[in-house]
């Protein structure tokens, strides 16, 4: 029988380390690498990792994503008697760890919620046994926080079993870091109940900070700290900016395309985008798959599976595609929101290029974006401060998120922000022309002027939403209109491109009125502002705009395509599905168009995704009974109706009850029966003023009314009027 058929078992255990703890030498270690793992030497700090913690010390790791922090535990497991326990955040992160182990003849078991009983009986079983055949048990923290547990643990830790407690994606014990986990918390206790046992904390981002509390947190005893350096050297970086682009999504496509057929990432802030965006590329050829945390856990894992085996090319994605994802052939990675912190975004991008080779990380920076994350961590932290909570991390948040935006658009070196930002220094000659700041600098300093300049138009057209009144006599100022805390972005589309207007508003901010004089003037700017939008609005500029909510025929077309697809899997699930394909996904479209289609584009997105999901998880009865045209079968038949929603108001046998009151309803009317007409016909409203009408009606009611009342009369006499409004606008 080869060699390559052989089954691999664990080398012995007493012919590589002595009795004494620092026993286990280089020349060993390398043997354990190159038998199990193929691998000649080790890299970056794996060896003082391993030689740490044989040695009986506890040590603090950070190597770069990619960096083969893995090793650090699982070589010192097979180099030394007893069980190593691994705590990992994701129950994906252990399946995928435990199920390669086991394919090299490693005794390796995770325990999970989502295992069957009788598997987790055995695990147990083993543990309980004098000596264990596991060498490697990943857990998740909220297991380890269990009386259950931590009673074996304690039983394990006294039969003296436990060779190695190593902590991945340590950063999550930190609130300082990107990505804290409440039940990371907990593994401090794990120091007074295994006081002799060796802790190894593992994790690829952490600024200064975070590392520092790691430590304490986790009660680190005199640790070893081992930091390699954060450069990925293959990475090429690039910022491309939306606001400078004709189409982001067509150029994203283009970029994806012109690696050929490679594996990549595209990370989005919203599940709708993602949609969206995997609508697009699919459209236009690319083989790819929306993967959020609003599809069902089959449909995930499908995703995932298609991906790692190569079946799909690209996976769009939240963050949700995050840790525990290790395929090594990534060669690029998109993001098409701008991150929250630099960890984040050092983290996701670092997902490209593991196997050492060139590849790519491509941000595109939106100014709209920018904002949206800002009000998002801002609202958080104002959230914070209003119920009495510290907001050190809010603030840090708002910090963090500001090293993004120098990234983008600050002049300089990208690799250097990047490593300068993690507490590393970074010579000059660190990136030969490996981003496009230090490989095309005229070019990239051109681009982050003319989106200087877009940022200011747009910052002085948007000062119309932040006027104030004056103070009242309490001294508290009250916004003029809506609360901007309410919205989450403002899309071009809602300013006026004029630029009078943003000359009447920067004079607006100069002037000195009065306190009494200057709420009317604003009133004033803001009519003219209304009717010059509303004199360029059937301008060739305004009518040829098109709007970014707008529903457009190629994304109805490509949201058929999803449908389709959909579709076909599941007839490919189910077994023949009796009727006409085309005609049922033009019913399903057009049933999302007509919910949401005047809602706007996000909503109608979702509409056809809920859909989709509903194709792949529906049985053949509920498809057929939805899908396939009904037959009439009364007596006086009436004509077909094809239109996917024939049904009529009273249909529906949960509206009887709603049928029988308008009956009883009309066949007694009120009296005022014809001045309140509410069946069939439709209720004519009054319409809604301009600003400007409203204005002016305003004044008019003013000054109607001020030679009749005294001053002493004006607050009772306005409550008058707007009573009388309501009457008129019911009416």
């Amino acid at each position: 029988m080869s060699s390559s058929k052989m089954k691999k078992s664990p080398l012995p255990v007493q012919n590589i380390c002595g009795t004494q703890k620092n026993a286990c030498g280089k020349e060993a270690l390398v043997k354990i690498l190159r038998w199990h793992f193929g691998h000649s030497e080790f890299r970056g700090k794996q060896l003082e990792a391993i030689e740490a913690v044989l040695s009986g010390n506890d040590c603090f790791c950070l190597m770069p994503t990619g960096g083969g922090k893995s090793m650090c535990y699982q070589i010192p497991a097979l180099a030394k008697k007893g069980i190593v326990l691994v705590v990992c955040p994701l129950i994906a992160l252990m399946e995928n760890q435990v199920m390669a182990l086991k394919k090299k003849g490693i005794a390796a078991e995770f325990l999970s919620s989502t295992q069957p009983l009788h598997v987790r009986e055995k695990i147990y079983k083993d543990l309980d046994s004098g000596k264990p055949s596991l060498k490697l048990l990943y857990v998740t923290p909220e297991l380890i926080a269990t009386a259950g547990f931590s009673s074996k643990l304690s039983k394990m830790y006294s039969r003296g079993l436990l060779q190695l407690i190593a902590i991945d994606e340590a950063h999550c014990i930190s609130t300082w870091g990107h990505d804290f986990r409440p039940s990371y918390r907990k593994l401090s206790t794990l120091r007074d109940s295994l006081p002799s046992v060796p802790i190894l904390a593992l994790t690829a981002t952490a600024a200064p900070k975070v590392q520092r509390d790691v430590i304490e947190s986790l009660c680190l005893r005199n640790p070893i700290v081992l930091k390699s350096s954060f450069n990925r050297p293959n990475i090429y970086y690039e910022v491309r900016y939306k606001d400078l682009l004709d189409d982001a999504f067509a150029d994203l496509c283009g970029v994806i395309k012109s690696f050929g057929n490679v594996c990549g990432i595209v990370y989005c802030l919203e599940r709708s985008a993602c949609d969206a965006l995997a609508a697009h590329l699919s459209s236009n050829g690319v083989s790819c798959a929306a993967y959020h945390a609003g599809l069902n856990n089959k449909l995930r894992s499908s995703v995932l599976d298609d991906w790692i085996s190569s079946k799909i090319q690209v996976v769009v994605a939240t963050v949700a595609f995050g840790m525990g994802i290790d395929r090594k052939d990534v060669r690029v990675v998109c993001h098409f929101n701008i991150p929250k912190s630099m960890e984040s975004f050092y983290q996701e991008s670092g997902r490209a290029g593991r196997d050492q080779l060139p590849s790519q990380s491509i941000l595109y920076y939106g100014i709209d974006d920018r904002r949206r994350m800002e009000f998002i961590l801002s609202n958080a932290r104002n959230n914070k401060s209003e119920s009495n909570l510290p907001d050190a991390s809010s603030k840090k948040s708002l910090d963090n998120f500001r090293q993004m935006i120098e990234y983008c658009e600050g002049h300089g070196c990208r690799r250097r922000k990047i490593l300068e930002s993690f507490g590393e220094q970074a010579p000059a000659s660190l990136c030969p022309k490996a981003c496009d700041a230090c490989k095309q600098p005229g070019l990239v300093a051109k681009y982050i002027e003319e989106l200087t300049a877009c940022t200011s138009q747009q910052r002085k057209l948007l000062a119309q939403v932040f006027m104030n009144r004056p103070n009242n006599d309490d001294g508290q100022q009250f916004s003029e209109f809506w609360n901007r805390n309410n919205d989450d972005s403002c899309g071009s589309e809602d300013i006026s491109d004029s630029d009078e207007d943003s000359e009447v508003l920067m004079s607006l901010s100069s002037s000195n009125f009065s306190s009494k004089s200057r709420l009317s003037q604003k009133l004033d700017i803001l009519e003219q502002a209304e009717e010059k939008y509303y004199k360029n609005k059937g301008s060739e500029k305004q009518s040829s705009k098109t709007d970014k909510n707008t529903i457009s025929d190629s994304l109805r077309e490509s949201s058929k395509h999803r449908l389709f697809t959909a579709l076909k899997d599941a007839q490919q699930r189910l077994g023949s599905l009796k009727f006409d394909f085309e005609a049922a996904v033009s019913s399903l479209e057009n049933e999302c168009f007509k919910k949401f289609g005047k809602t706007g584009k996000s909503f109608y997105i979702s509409q056809v995704a809920s859909t989709v999901r509903w194709l792949s998880t529906a049985g053949l009865i509920h498809i057929t009974d939805r899908l396939q045209p009904k037959t009439p079968c009364s007596e006086n038949p009436k004509p077909k109706d094809n239109s996917p929603s024939s049904k009529t108001p009273w249909s529906d046998s949960s509206t009887k009850a709603t049928k029988d009151l308008y009956e009883s309803a009309s066949s007694n009317p009120p009296p005022n029966a014809q001045e309140f007409d509410v069946g069939i016909t439709k209720m004519v409203l009054p319409p809604i003023p301009s600003f400007s009408e409203f204005m002016r009606s305003s004044k008019a009611r003013s000054s109607g009314t001020a030679h009749q009342s005294s001053p002493s009369k004006k607050h009772s006499l306005d409550r008058i009027s707007n009573t009388a409004d309501k009457k008129f606008r019911l009416q």
